[in-house]
């Protein structure tokens, strides 16, 4: 049996609803794969192999049920069933919600319960992440900062350039700021200005960053790329020298599974944050 006529078997449709279904099927595992052979995201993998999974189970399932009925109740259970996890997979990766847990909190919720893996990836307790203070040892490589008041050939005063540190980060880091009351936008706003003097490029400095319900424990910059973790290790110190010498911890989030930009850095500060 060709694989459109069991899935057309399986669920009661007509031939052009089961080749639409199944060229569907095939295009986003076929788009998994590829962006994972691209990316090496396990994430997308596991999308993958919950497509082909389904597949096989749905494949062995319309050779072994014979009643009719019972065949299309089970095919129906099997494509809601399934319908949910693919959305769950790709909330977990883009975050709709916010209620799915983050790539690889989804791929290990049989080993520990998602709270657990989230406040692992907050606290800094795993990948390559540190703490930096304003008085620890200079980095590894030394940041291009910008020339105040540069002018062009042409006399007229050209804006500064954003902070880039020399080795693998090929752009400009673009630094998104978040804060958690008690903490005030006057307080965030005023660490924003201080940054931006010091050449970072705070998207929606102005205005203070975003407020949001609930953020971390301990001050932390987050950084998804391993190219930028040079970065944030001196965008951490800027920002401990400006909260008076206070611990800041330099988060890896390059193996969240999360979608975001390479060059994109993260201030989230805390509660007690001054």
């Amino acid at each position: 049996m060709a694989p459109i006529d069991f899935l057309q078997s399986l669920l009661k449709i007509n031939r052009a609803g089961a080749i639409l279904i199944m060229t569907g099927l095939g295009v986003v595992a076929a788009g998994a794969v590829a962006v994972s052979w691209m990316g090496g995201g396990q994430n997308v993998i596991t999308l993958a192999i919950y497509i082909l999974g389904f597949g096989l189970i749905a494949t062995v399932l319309t050779f072994v049920v014979s009643n009719p009925l019972t065949k299309a109740v089970l095919g129906w259970m099997f494509v809601v069933v399934f319908g949910l996890i693919l959305f769950c997979a790709f909330d977990s990766v883009l975050q709709m919600t916010g209620r799915t847990p983050s790539p690889p909190c989804w791929r290990t919720i049989l080993e520990e319960p998602p709270t657990v893996c989230k406040a692992r990836f907050e606290s800094g307790q795993h990948g390559n992440s540190f703490s930096v203070s304003s008085n620890a040892p200079d980095p590894s490589h030394t940041p291009a900062l910008p020339t105040p008041q540069d002018t062009d050939t042409t006399g007229a005063t050209v804006p500064d350039e954003p902070v880039i540190v020399g080795g693998p980060a090929s752009a400009p880091p673009l630094v998104h700021l978040q804060f958690t009351p008690p903490v005030t936008r006057t307080t965030s706003r005023a660490i924003a200005a201080d940054l931006a003097e010091n050449g970072w490029d705070i998207a929606g400095g102005a205005q203070g960053g975003e407020e949001v319900a609930r953020g971390p424990s301990m001050t932390q910059i987050r950084y998804y790329s391993p190219d930028y973790a040079e970065n944030a290790r001196w965008l951490a110190r800027d920002l401990s020298a400006r909260l008076d010498g206070a611990d800041v911890l330099v988060n890896d989030f390059s193996q969240a599974g999360l979608i975001a930009r390479p060059n994109l850095l993260e201030i989230w500060l805390a509660p007690q944050t001054d």
